[in-house]
């Protein structure tokens, strides 16, 4: 079936690296899914959090003007 152990070594590797890109894609799509799934499902009352600026240190700075 093989003619020489080259060709033996060469179908084996092809194989490992075929089986390895077909984890890494599946992981890498089952990766996005979860992320995206979570991002999705957030409540957006809760992550939204009320900002404070410091108007009188940027007027200070000379960011601002009066």
């Amino acid at each position: 079936m093989f003619k020489n152990k080259q060709e033996l070594i060469f179908i084996a590797t092809s194989i490992l690296l075929i089986l390895f890109l077909a984890v890494f894609i599946f992981y890498s799509i089952n990766f996005l899914f979860e992320k995206t799934t979570e991002t999705l499902s957030q409540d957006i009352s809760q992550t939204q959090k009320n900002a404070k600026f410091n108007l009188e240190g940027l007027k200070k700075l000379g960011i601002i003007q009066e």
